[in-house]
């Protein structure tokens, strides 16, 4: 569709801006120049940075994919991945009849690249580009298409890192006009030879005629756009719910490996978890996009992984890796994936120091600080668990109750140092000869207690009399040999409740070290006058 165009020209130059402007840099005076003068006809975006940087590509996408021959004036920090950014200036160029570029001078500390010499470039540098917060523009023009887009930075608004910005677009040729008057000043004053040369690209890019389609599909990319950042950021909340709601690290990282893996419509996904100050993996979850199986018939069809590494930090350390890795063909990760992949890195490393201080004051609250055996507390309560599993299941528990033999003799003669290391080379004897699934905590003094889940009386015997053996084959260091004097009882074979297995295995032991210590000793039945002596 073509539609006659007429332009109403508007003389603007710096000088008619307020004075808090008109000394300013040239991105931000364009951007108030718009809005000030057609305030009516803008309706201004809140966006990121990332979004800026998408949308600006997608004004130089309409230039290079139809080989527009236009007139095209950007401003932008040449900021970025230098390679990327500089192959994306020069395919702008080669598709343009001239290109204007206002930047920063060499001396901006965020500026990582310079352009590629060429014909079609001139580029005009501006000192003043980060005197005050700015934002990026870009005007296209030429007989059949003309738009614009300009940005301002809105500096009381940051999350973290991010930048946040006030946006405007519009392919209206008189609000473009407006635009070109004012940037035809800017030109004069940086170079005066330029004016003529500006002003006849000016009149021969002139639209005559609109072509909807060029608007069109910048439209129908900005809403694609918006429509993807809305999914991100839907499962970015999504993550930040779900690892908020736990304490628990491996459901954090389960759950959003998932969430992360799908919004990023991602092959596969993992994120790993460092052991604190070590680089030994604590923790490790996998997530893998659902396929049907493809034949591939031959080694063309295997497109190279895309991948993408983020560390997860905390406090200037690195905790964990987040890595995401897609083999579709031709996939790159995109401004606003990488940054919902940082902003849940971020989310993560603070969960996971909240869980991993959660944990550690669980454990200290439910372990001995001298011997790091489970406490008292600790031990109650998973008997009665044991127990009621017992019930359930028809199984039984056996209790052993070891107490050391003479130990306050050692604290009188050689100190309550000797006594404290006598006290947890027992309890790594403990740990050394049960089983993971058995429980060992310190019952108090020089009392500890094994829980052994379906064990019987016979078992807990022979548990109890290779531990006895074990305490006094191994000498310990600086003190010399010690015994234990040990009790064993049995639920519900014995005892009918958990306070009779407790005293069962308690006068088992008195038992024992009435016969002469350093020997195990068993109860059948609540019948203190009736013994099973062994």
């Amino acid at each position: 569709m073509r539609l006659e165009v007429r332009i109403e020209r508007v003389q603007v130059s710096p000088h008619t801006l307020p004075a808090p402007f008109r000394d300013s840099c040239l991105m931000h005076s364009l951007y108030y120049l718009l809005t000030e003068q057609h305030r009516d006809e803008f309706a201004p975006m809140r966006c990121s940075e990332q979004t800026v940087s998408r949308l600006l590509g997608y004004f130089e996408d309409v230039v290079t994919e139809n080989k527009l021959s236009a007139l095209v004036i950007e401003g932008r920090c040449l900021d970025g991945d230098p390679i990327r950014e500089r192959k994306r200036l020069t395919a702008l160029a080669e598709s343009s009849r001239q290109v204007y570029l206002f930047s920063c001078d060499s001396g901006c500390n965020r500026r990582s690249w310079d352009p590629a010499p060429a014909v079609e470039l001139t580029t005009l540098e501006d000192p003043k580009n980060h005197e005050i917060e700015t934002g990026a523009f870009i005007l296209v023009m030429e007989p059949r298409f003309c738009g614009l887009l300009a940005s301002c930075r809105v500096p009381e608004e940051t999350n973290g890192n991010a930048r946040t910005y006030e946006m405007i677009w519009t392919f209206d040729p008189n609000i473009v006009f407006t635009a070109i008057e004012y940037l035809m000043a800017r030109v004069s004053f940086h170079s005066s030879q330029e004016r003529e040369r500006f002003q006849m690209l000016v009149n021969s890019c002139t639209p005559r005629t609109t072509s909807l389609r060029f608007a069109l599909t910048f439209t129908t990319k900005v809403t694609l756009l918006m429509q993807r950042q809305n999914e991100l950021e839907m499962a970015t909340n999504r993550i930040s719910s779900a690892i908020s709601s736990t304490l628990e690290i491996e459901h954090i990282l389960q759950s959003a490996v998932e969430e992360v893996g799908r919004a990023l419509r991602a092959r596969r996904a993992a994120l790993v978890l460092w052991q604190e100050d070590t680089s030994m993996p604590e923790g490790m979850s996998i997530y893998e996009r659902p396929e049907p199986q493809q034949v591939i018939e031959n080694q063309e069809q295997l497109a190279t992984p895309c991948s993408l590494e983020i560390p997860i930090t905390y406090r200037n350390g690195t905790i964990g890796v987040l890595l995401i890795e897609d083999d579709t063909p031709f996939r790159n990760w995109e401004d606003e994936e990488e940054l919902m992949a940082k902003t849940v890195s971020d989310q993560l490393s603070v969960a996971i120091s909240h869980a991993r201080l959660f944990r550690q004051i669980q454990t200290q609250a439910m372990t001995d600080g001298l011997t790091k055996l489970y406490n008292h507390g600790y031990f109650q309560d998973r008997l009665d668990r044991e127990t009621k599993l017992a019930d359930r299941y028809n199984q039984q528990v056996s209790l052993i109750l070891l107490d050391l033999d003479h130990l306050k003799r050692i604290n009188d003669t050689l100190g309550h140092r000797s006594g404290d290391l006598t006290l947890c080379h027992v309890a790594s004897i403990m740990k050394s000869t049960v089983r993971d699934v058995d429980v060992c905590a310190r019952y108090g003094g020089e009392e500890f207690v094994i829980v052994l889940p379906q064990c019987d009386r016979e078992n807990a015997m022979k548990v109890a009399e290779r531990l006895r053996e074990a305490i006094a084959s191994r000498p310990v260091p600086k003190v010399g040999q010690v015994t234990a004097s040990i009790g064993v009882a049995t639920y519900p074979t014995g005892a009918k409740n958990n306070e009779e297995l407790v005293e069962m295995a308690d006068r088992a032991m008195y038992l024992a070290k009435a016969a002469g210590r350093n020997r195990v000793r068993t109860l059948a039945h609540r019948n203190y006058s009736g013994i099973d002596v062994r």
